[in-house]
C-alpha cells in the first residue's frame, strides 16, 4: 500500500509538470526559447551557474549544522557529496528513493544514527529554507503594498522568525542552538539563487522590474512541491507573471527553463560520487 500511495503522488507529479509544461508551450513555441537561449550572453549564464553551485553548497553547510546538533559529526566533504547524490536522486530518479530519504538512509547504515533523529535534522533544515522563502517574499511585497500595509512587514517578519523558533524549541529542541546560524544560512542561500536568477536575465537584454522575477521565483520554489524537481510549475509561472506584468513572456520562460537546466547540470555531479562508492567520514576520524 506504501508504495503504491508513493508511486501515485510521483506519477500525479510528473502528470502535473507535463500539462504545465504543454500550456507554456502552446503559448510560447519552445523554438522561440531556444532562439533566446542561443542568443544569451554565456558569460552571465557561467556567473549564474557559479551562484547557484555557491547556493548548493550552502545548503549543504547548513544541513551539516543539523546533523551536528545531534552530534553526528558528518565530514563537511563527505556531506557535500552526499547531498550532490541527494539532489540527482531528486532530479533524475522519479519514484525511486528521494533525496532526503536517500541521506538518513545512507548515514543510518554507515554510522547506525538513529533514524528519527536523522529525519528531524532534515526536516528542519527544510522548514528553515522555508522560512527564509517567507521572510524574503515578504520584503519582496514592500513595493506593491498600498501606504500602511507597508507598515506590517517588519512585524510579519518577526512573527514568522518567532513561530518557527517557536517550533523548534517545544519539538526540535537540540536545534535551537543553530536556529540563528541556519536563518543565516538559508537566507544567503535564497539570495545566491535570486542572484542566480539576475544573471540568467542578465544574460538577456534589455530586462525591467528584475524584483517581479525574483518574486516568481520564490513563490515558484514553494510550489514546486506539487511538480517534479519544479519543472513546469516554475515555467508556467514565469509566463503567467509575463502576461500579467507585460514582460517578454520569451525571456520569462526562457529563465526558468535555464535555471532547471542549470539544477539538473550540477544534479549530474551526484552520479559520479555514487559510481565510485564514495566513503563517508566522520568528521571525528579526519
Amino acid at each position: 500500500m506504501k508504495k503504491i500511495k508513493k508511486t501515485a503522488i510521483t506519477v500525479f507529479k510528473i502528470s502535473i509538470s507535463l500539462v504545465l509544461l504543454y500550456f507554456v508551450f502552446r503559448k510560447v513555441p519552445f523554438s522561440e526559447v531556444w532562439n533566446l537561449v542561443k542568443r544569451s550572453d554565456l558569460l552571465f549564464l557561467f556567473f549564474a551557474l557559479a551562484a547557484f553551485i555557491a547556493s548548493q553548497w550552502l545548503s549543504s553547510e547548513r544541513l551539516l549544522r543539523y546533523f551536528r546538533a545531534y552530534h553526528f559529526n558528518v565530514s563537511s566533504a563527505g556531506n557535500w557529496k552526499l547531498y550532490l547524490i541527494g539532489m540527482f536522486y531528486n532530479f533524475f530518479i522519479p519514484g525511486g528513493i528521494g533525496g532526503d530519504a536517500y541521506k538518513v538512509i545512507v548515514l543510518n547504515r554507515k554510522f547506525g544514527w538513529s533514524v528519527k533523529q536523522l529525519t528531524a535534522s532534515v526536516f528542519c533544515d527544510r522548514l528553515s529554507g522555508l522560512l527564509a522563502i517567507v521572510i524574503l517574499v515578504q520584503v519582496l511585497a514592500l513595493p506593491v503594498l498600498p501606504g500602511g500595509y507597508k507598515l506590517l512587514v517588519v512585524p510579519s517578519v518577526l512573527l514568522s522568525v518567532v513561530v518557527v523558533h517557536g517550533m523548534l524549541k517545544k519539538f526540535f529542541a537540540p536545534f535551537r542552538s543553530v536556529f540563528v546560524k541556519t536563518l543565516f544560512f538559508s537566507l544567503a542561500v535564497q539570495l545566491l539563487q535570486l542572484l542566480s536568477i539576475y544573471f540568467i536575465l542578465k544574460s538577456f537584454s534589455g530586462v525591467q522590474d528584475i524584483w517581479i522575477y525574483f518574486m516568481v521565483f520564490l513563490l515558484s520554489a514553494v510550489l514546486s512541491v506539487i511538480s517534479f524537481s519544479g519543472i513546469g510549475v516554475r515555467e508556467w509561472l514565469f509566463m503567467q507573471a509575463a502576461h500579467y506584468f507585460t514582460f517578454d513572456v520569451g525571456i520569462s520562460v526562457s529563465t526558468a527553463m535555464l535555471f532547471s537546466f542549470m539544477t539538473a547540470l550540477v544534479s549530474l555531479f551526484g552520479i559520479w560520487f555514487q559510481i565510485r562508492k564514495f566513503e563517508i567520514a566522520d568528521s571525528d576520524s579526519v
